[in-house]
């Protein structure tokens, strides 16, 4: 099926969304078949119908809505095209040992680190807090860091086999 995208105001790519799956859901005449938000993607929803009119139909009147599909001479989007929005990222993907990062939340919140060890599996990080004079390794979510310098020694596996 075609997926075509839709300018929207930005900020209203969800409550825009909403409203048109439920527009839709009214309408059955109409063939639209899906409404995909992309979380990295500001100011635009992808629609995926039948033909560009069922889209055209669909949007009709909506507020927030900034080119319409025949205005700006929609293309059909390929799928493959939307394949990274559609892939969840692992949080802790850019993360690693030795990263000097800051604890975003929880009871460490503010407080710089030294990323220790990662576990993929659990998406959750050893880190040791720089601003203590006890170095005691804390295990926390990924969630709750934020990479602030990259580290510039690269461990190699050798150092690893002993």
């Amino acid at each position: 099926m075609p997926i075509y995208a839709l300018r929207t105001t930005i900020g209203q790519e969800h409550s825009l969304s909403e409203h048109l799956a439920r527009r839709a859901e009214r309408r059955p005449h109409l063939k639209i078949f899906s409404v995909l938000v992309p979380g990295g993607l500001k100011g635009y929803i992808f629609v995926e119908a039948s033909s560009i009119d069922d889209v055209e139909l669909l949007v009709e009147g909506m507020r927030h809505v900034r080119k319409r599909p025949r205005a700006s001479r929609a293309e059909e989007i390929p799928i493959n095209e939307l394949d990274h929005f559609l892939v969840p990222r692992p949080v802790i993907e850019g993360v690693d040992i030795n990263d000097i990062v800051e604890v975003i939340n929880g009871p460490f919140k503010g407080s710089k680190a030294r990323v220790l060890d990662i576990n993929v599996g659990k998406e959750e990080v050893t880190v040791e807090l720089l601003a203590m004079d006890l170095q005691i390794p804390v295990t926390i979510s990924g969630e709750s860091i934020r990479v602030i310098e990259k580290s510039t020694e690269k461990e190699t596996e050798e150092e690893y086999l002993l």
